[in-house]
């Protein structure tokens, strides 16, 4: 796999590891109840979201269902409880697989979304949602959902916009963070990977962000997620891909209905997880087979395996299917599928691959960022605001900074990093020549984000001229022997910032 996929793994392990303040899993969805504070925020986007899902499945005939990067299972065990359905839960995490066996008591197996371990059309309904725009090999993971749904795909992203403008900057900008979302899509986008399917917004409008009480969101709910048209505007979509024109029924339920069995849906969070069950991996090892020759498996010990000879090891009672060194998927054999498959849109498909795709690591030591090229995969924050060069000035990278803490960060660079050598020009004209501190932080593999203590500060000239700037990063002994990325912050107060260039030493 490549590089973004091991460091979000890495990110994900970590995150379904947490514990609340109180000494309890800090569950990704609601599952202790709305409003509950060991469950993360925007409690009510997650529930709208997952009503506007089950909405769509309560006019499915379907038994089985698949949530691809379903964290620690709540849906499948939602869809349980509600339609009495068998569910299957997937993530690239094996500590999200774990607590969904823990919970739930859910078959789960830890896969890519790319290349997945079941036999085609192994279950009903497949779901993706809020997954999409995190992974590195999108077109072959749609292509997957599809491949393994026998009645309907379910998709959602909130990663939707309707100006293609906006769109490609975006892209141009994204430095492959961990588990950011690195692909956006247009309508059009999607339309060409499920043609034919039923495209709505997801929400009339931004959710609010916190519970104030049950009784609120459950309105809000209700009133917000009624719209079938996709238009500007409106938040997100939601795909249903009917592979099975027969697969659709009259709905079971009203929507008060739907939204209060949902709602009803909880676990008691003073119990503590229980272990991984051994029933949880019988049901698993029956919809399972090699991701790459399909061949069936059988337990043996502690790992599973094929004929074929290939084995995939058993954690705690979950299968692990990510391999680590596994070959990217390449674009030939991509195209040769498409070719063969999809005749009608497979031309589009592939040319939405080549816009979305993002290299694992910049190789370049040098960015002279008067050229546009070299300023691909460098992200700022908001208090960096682009501003038209000065007459007569060199180009390159002429922002506002706005407030007191405006930063840069760089694409990834995965390499031993000594030295940092910058052009800058900062020009406050209201403070002294000597006011300015820049600062240059460093995330290695160990760091789950900038911190304080990895970083080493510099002086910069107020004087309005371009000053070269040689920073050690030596200087600091928590230096780790590789770097992933670099963030630069310029100047740490309201200014002109000018950056030319950038070289690693």
């Amino acid at each position: 796999m490549g590089l973004y996929t091991r460091i979000t793994r890495d990110w994900l392990e970590n995150r379904f590891r947490k514990r609340s303040d109180a000494g309890v899993y800090l569950a990704h969805m609601p599952i202790y109840g709305l409003g509950n504070g060991d469950c993360e925020v925007d409690q009510p986007r997650r529930i709208a979201r997952m009503f506007r899902i089950l909405r769509q499945l309560d006019a499915l005939e379907y038994e089985s269902l698949l949530d691809i990067g379903g964290a620690e299972g709540f849906l499948p065990h939602v869809a349980n409880a509600i339609h009495g359905v068998e569910g299957f839960t997937t993530d690239l995490s094996h500590e999200a697989c774990r607590r969904a066996t823990e919970l739930f008591g859910l078959p789960a197996a830890a896969v890519e979304s790319h290349q997945l371990p079941f036999p085609d059309d192994e279950f009903d309904v497949v779901v993706c949602s809020e997954v999409i725009e995190h992974v590195e090999h999108p077109i072959e993971t749609i292509l997957e959902l599809q491949r393994v749904a026998r009645r309907a795909v379910i998709l959602t992203t909130e990663e939707l916009h309707y100006d293609r403008g906006f769109i490609d900057q975006y892209l141009f900008r994204r430095p492959g963070w961990p588990h950011m979302e690195r692909n956006l899509f247009h309508p059009d986008d999607l339309r060409t990977c499920f043609p034919g399917a039923q495209l709505e917004p997801q929400f009339d409008s931004r959710p609010p962000k916190d519970v104030e009480d049950p009784a609120s969101t459950r309105d809000w709910v209700l009133a917000h997620t009624q719209s079938t048209a996709l238009e500007p505007g409106r938040i997100g979509i939601l795909v249903t891909d009917l592979q099975d024109p027969d697969a659709t029924r009259d709905r079971r339920h009203s929507d008060p209905e739907l939204l209060d069995r949902l709602l009803a849906v909880r676990i008691d969070k003073a119990a503590a997880p229980q272990p991984s069950q051994p029933k949880a991996l019988t049901e698993c090892v029956t919809h399972l087979c090699d991701p790459v020759s399909r061949a069936p498996l059988r337990p043996h010990d502690e790992v599973l395996v094929s004929a074929d000879g290939p084995h995939y090891e058993v954690r705690h009672g979950v299968p692990d299917f990510v391999r680590l060194q596994r070959p990217a998927p390449s674009r030939i054999a991509l195209a040769d599928h498409l070719d063969a498959h999809h005749p009608d849109n497979g031309a589009a498909m592939l040319a939405l691959r080549d816009r979305l795709f993002l290299p694992d690591r910049w190789t370049q030591d040098h960015f002279d960022l008067r050229r546009e090229e070299d300023r691909r995969g460098f992200w700022p924050n908001d208090q960096l605001r682009p501003r038209k060069n000065d007459p007569g000035s060199e180009p390159g990278f002429a922002w506002h900074a706005t407030g007191p803490d405006p930063w840069l960060v760089t694409p990834c660079l995965q390499r031993p990093i000594r030295e940092v050598e910058l052009e800058l020009r900062i020009h406050a004209p209201d403070n002294p020549v000597k006011a300015g501190t820049g600062q240059i932080f460093w995330k290695g593999p160990a760091d789950d984000t900038f911190l304080e203590a990895h970083s080493v500060l510099f002086e910069v000239p107020n004087d309005g001229q371009v000053h070269k700037h040689r920073v050690a990063l030596t200087s600091n002994p928590a230096l780790p022997d590789e770097i992933q990325w670099l963030r630069i912050d310029p100047v740490d107060g309201e200014c002109e910032v000018d950056l030319l260039s950038l070289r690693l030493i």
